[in-house]
């Protein structure tokens, strides 16, 4: 199933292909945030929900944080992304860069932590493990709503 640029995972098994990936790209072309993900988690009142995410390098994804017993982490499966880490007056803390074909691959943060990821080639493809459930309006808190 396909709700806007998010395809939710129905199968008791789940083995990510090549087609999947391809389909993802489209889906995220065909989207103003050039990203889109496959849900693997049933059900956003899972405690775990884990995602694969790709995102194009034109893509918005700002600044953000979640509530402090919400952390978070990527794996990544195929290109590079570049992770800005924040302090809470907007300077850049720390920059991280993870690559499929280098080291380091996945990085994990504590909920309560400003980042940004930032694809830095055509696409960046990673799954990602967050603590659920997940409200979006309470979850996902902007750098410029602060």
């Amino acid at each position: 199933m396909i709700d806007n640029n998010v395809i939710i995972n129905n199968s008791e098994v789940f083995v990510l292909h090549e087609e999947a990936l391809n389909e993802l790209k489209v889906i995220a072309l065909g989207h103003p945030f050039l990203r889109a993900r496959i849900c693997l988690h049933e059900s956003l009142k899972n405690k775990v929900n884990e995602m694969i995410i790709v995102a194009h390098k034109d893509g918005d994804m700002p600044a953000h944080k979640h509530p402090a017993d919400k952390p978070e982490s990527y794996h990544m499966i195929e290109g590079r992304l570049q992770i800005l880490i924040f302090n809470d007056d907007g300077s850049v803390k720390e920059t991280i860069l993870l690559s499929s074909d280098a080291h380091p691959k996945m990085y994990r943060i504590r909920g309560g932590v400003w980042h940004q990821p930032i694809p830095l080639t055509e696409w960046a493809i990673y799954h990602e493990v967050a603590t659920g459930p997940f409200n979006k309006e309470k979850d996902l808190i902007f750098f410029r709503d602060k």
